[in-house]
């Protein structure tokens, strides 16, 4: 039986993007108030660590991908939280620097989101892109 000592480091970049040709011309990128997760940072950092389950993917990766990715690896996801808080659009942003095998983990939990409360422009809920960095050292 092989044993893995492994550890698990969350970061969070949060923040509104701004892009030059948006997908959604429904996103307002000038916002009064940003959305944010229930919980503020502390809540998203532990619906992170509750779902992320980094043991299958240690146990995934082989030694090429350790070569290629390395044992830290941080990836930088994009998304889009709608006027009702729902969380959609996710894309990560740098799926060349991290493992596939950690790109679809990194996607699952956030498909698992729970509701954000929305982004604010004139005091009315508005659709608006978010960034924020799941970071696992294995």
């Amino acid at each position: 039986m092989r044993s893995c000592l492994f550890a698990f480091l969350l970061s969070v970049t949060c923040g509104t993007l701004f892009a030059q040709a948006p997908k959604d011309p429904l996103i307002v990128y000038d916002v009064d108030t940003y959305a944010q997760f229930k919980g503020g940072i502390t809540g998203w950092n532990q619906f992170v660590r509750e779902n992320l389950d980094i043991r299958n993917l240690v146990n995934s990766i082989d030694s090429t991908t350790y070569v290629d990715y390395g044992l830290k690896q941080t990836a930088l996801i994009e998304f889009t939280v709608c006027e009702d808080g729902v969380v959609c659009d996710i894309e990560i942003v740098n799926k060349d620097k991290i493992s596939p095998e950690f790109a679809k983990e990194a996607l699952r939990v956030m498909d698992k989101s729970p509701k954000w409360t929305p982004a604010l422009k004139n005091g009315k809920p508005v659709r608006t892109r978010f960034r924020q960095s799941i970071v696992a050292v294995l």
